[in-house]
């Protein structure tokens, strides 16, 4: 099954809240216990640098420029990440919920501009699943 298509606008220097309720064909809340995460943000789907990279774990971001090379290790750490089986504002107890969360900083640091990206979701047996794709396009703050 192809990646759903979700469009994603976000601010600078704004905290980033994203809650997804995820169901099989039969309408069922999915359980992710023992799912992993993985949500790439980059400026276009040939490009190798990232601007955020998302788990289960944490958030890297890119420094100053806001892009960074991945196989460097020169990412900046955030705050945030993906949750699951989580309910709308991030508390566990609710099947087939995905939440994601960036940092206001983190978002500081994000140039302003439309950006690529997609999750991937990879179950206990080692299968992934791509279930969203879009634009992740972030609008410039004018409060600093």
């Amino acid at each position: 099954m192809a990646a759903a298509r979700y469009d994603i606008y976000a601010e600078q220097g704004v905290s980033f809240k994203l809650h997804l309720q995820y169901t099989d064909t039969g309408n069922n809340p999915v359980n992710f216990a023992g799912y992993r995460g993985d949500m790439q943000v980059r400026e276009s789907e040939t490009d190798h640098n990232l601007y955020i990279y998302i788990t289960q774990n944490g958030i890297t971001a890119g420094g100053i420029t806001g892009e960074y090379d991945p196989t460097s290790g020169q990412g900046v750490s955030g705050i945030g990440g993906i949750s699951f089986n989580t309910g709308p504002t991030g508390t566990s107890g609710r099947t087939g919920g995905i939440y994601l969360t960036i940092d206001k900083d983190t978002m500081s640091r994000l140039p302003a501009k439309k950006y690529l990206y997609d999750l991937k979701l990879t179950t206990p047996q080692n299968e992934t699943t791509r279930i969203i794709e879009g634009l992740f396009e972030v609008n410039r703050q004018i409060t600093r």
